[in-house]
């Protein structure tokens, strides 16, 4: 195995390894390995030859080299590991195996200074860190703030309801339910009438209001004292119709009609 050719530096350790194919009738001779010694450039550290097993006759044998890097040039420059040739006897006529020389490829330690030259000194003072414009990120940050504003408000609005936006009035939700009831009405559509009038009064007086709360109510809500005399036939009607088995009145949609547009009136008038 080959050591690759570039790369190495002072004090680097190049490995070279060969597999050498033994003759069954041959036998390395031991002289014939190089010998580790000292060097100016290269220095052989070790050789080490691992032959093929005792038992078998022949076979592969491996060669180990090792060599340190002991020069650090001043530019690129070219090191031959040298060849190395191997002698096996055992016959008339010895053989050899020959491993070439290697060439490889040393740098230096620190690139050679640059000339000096229109203040191509050694050392340069840094330069100073480049600056980035962040005003893109300030307007995305603010884009997605006013976002997440808006957002949040969108939320609360939904949750807690929207301040600007009036609450529909009672008699105003009463009046659309009962202005397209048709007439004359059945009894069905009297007692829809009759129940969303009801709920209209138990919402503004703040609990279920009966003929005997009358009283009550109006004082707390005097804008609606000129409707006492029609909310006691109002509630007369309401007994007959809902508590009284077979003694309903007679469906009187129109006048049921006219009460919730006057009650819808002064509720207006009281709120300003």
């Amino acid at each position: 195995m080959e050591p690759r050719r570039f790369g190495y530096h002072l004090g680097d350790v190049v490995e070279r390894r060969a597999e050498v194919e033994i003759p069954a009738d041959l036998r390395l001779d031991p002289e014939s390995l190089p010998v580790p010694r000292l060097g100016t450039s290269l220095e052989l550290r070790e050789v080490r030859w691992e032959p093929p097993p005792w038992w078998r006759r022949g076979g592969s044998a491996t060669l180990l080299l090792r060599y340190q890097v002991l020069r650090s040039p001043s530019a690129p420059q070219l090191l031959d590991l040298p060849p190395v040739t191997l002698r096996f006897v055992g016959t008339a006529r010895p053989q050899e195996a020959r491993l070439d020389g290697l060439p490889i490829l040393v740098s230096p330690l620190v690139p050679e200074p640059p000339p000096e030259r229109r203040g191509l000194g050694a050392l340069q003072p840094d330069l100073p860190p480049p600056l980035i414009d962040s005003r893109p990120l300030h307007s995305r940050l603010a884009v997605e703030a006013l976002i997440a504003v808006l957002a949040g408000a969108a939320l609360l609005g939904s949750l807690l309801g929207w301040p600007w936006r009036r609450h529909p009035r009672h008699f105003d939700r009463a009046w659309r339910q009962i202005r397209r009831l048709p007439e004359p009405a059945s009894a069905v559509h009297w007692r829809q009438a009759m129940t969303a009038l009801h709920h209209a009064l138990d919402l503004s007086a703040g609990e279920a209001l009966f003929a005997p709360g009358l009283d009550a109510f109006l004082a707390r809500r005097p804008a609606f004292s000129p409707l006492r005399p029609q909310l006691e036939r109002f509630f007369e009607l309401s007994r007959r119709t809902f508590f009284a088995p077979g003694g309903e009145a007679i469906p009187e949609l129109g006048w049921l009609k006219a009460l919730c547009r006057l009650a819808r009136v002064l509720e207006r008038e009281s709120e300003r």
